[in-house]
């Protein structure tokens, strides 16, 4: 007969006993450093002749691996951040997924209903909501992309604000419907997993060695590490497509933080970080279908 679930030990990163200040800050320095040197990195792999599927793999690898790398000799910590050399993969928890698919079942509906409104309006020609995105935009070298991106987007908008008919992307279909099999694995085992396993497991985790959180959100212990990592986490974004509007990525990365607090594990944010992309997915092929 087995007990209940255990709750991960690493629950409160704000434990005065994890470390001393001085290691503390010797520990979030080397984690802010890393995290700069593998978009650095992924940024000049990218004028390099290399098939673009490659780069990514690279980027998947470092995020997966370095971080084990960097704890190599400490076995605690490693146990805390759910990393380590000889596990890329955190340790399987239901209480992570039960936390997963809770907050998707609050947040998604809202989220859908913002998303068909805003593109009503977006695609109608009004784009005063996106004033201050353009502005800072309009500083940049990249100034007039998003609107761009934006136009050519809504040219397959529907009249009809709300999907008449959801449509999943074209490539979930292919090999007689294993195409989707094939995407949420890549989504949760090629992209949300390995993000959060860097961005949460490692880069926050270490930043909070540094700024221990001092109060409690909805039950989470937050603070300035996670505002730390989610901010690294959407500049980082910047390196794959330059878009200021990628930086909105902080705000999801603020919950993804909140979810491997409350829950204590990395397959909560991991999870929902995955559907969410999916959900993405699924509303852009129903609103702009081809």
């Amino acid at each position: 007969m087995t007990g209940p679930e255990p709750r991960p030990s690493h629950a409160d990163p704000s434990d005065p006993r994890r470390s001393d200040p001085r290691q503390g800050r010797r520990i979030a320095d080397r984690a802010i450093a890393v995290t700069v040197a593998v978009y650095l990195g992924y940024g000049v792999l990218g004028l390099l002749p290399l098939p673009a599927d490659l780069r990514y793999l690279a980027l998947i690898a470092a995020f997966y691996f370095l971080p084990g790398l960097m704890l190599r000799n400490d076995l605690e910590r490693q146990r805390r951040y759910q990393i380590g050399p000889d596990r890329v993969i955190p340790p399987w928890s239901g209480i992570g997924a039960r936390w997963a698919l809770g907050i998707g079942a609050v947040v998604f509906p809202i989220f859908v209903v913002g998303f068909v409104l805003f593109y009503a309006r977006i695609c109608e020609g009004d784009l005063r909501v996106l004033a201050p995105v353009t502005w800072v935009e309009g500083l940049t070298p990249w100034a007039g992309g998003l609107e761009h991106y934006l136009s050519r987007l809504c040219r397959t908008y529907a009249a009809d604000p709300w999907p008449v008919h959801w449509r999943l992307p074209a490539d979930w279909l292919a090999y007689g419907g294993l195409g989707g099999v094939l995407a949420v694995a890549v989504e949760l085992f090629a992209i949300a997993l390995p993000e959060e396993v860097f961005h949460r497991g490692y880069l926050m985790s270490a930043l909070e060695e540094r700024w221990p959180p001092r109060r409690r959100i909805l039950g989470a212990p937050l603070g300035l590490a996670a505002v730390v990592a989610s901010l690294l986490f959407a500049v980082g974004h910047l390196v794959g497509m330059a878009e200021v509007a990628r930086l909105a990525t902080f705000f999801p990365a603020l919950l993804f933080s909140w979810l491997w607090r409350r829950s204590g594990s990395l397959w909560a944010p991991a999870l929902f970080h995955a559907a969410s992309n999916l959900l993405m997915a699924v509303l852009i092929a129903s609103t702009f279908p081809p």
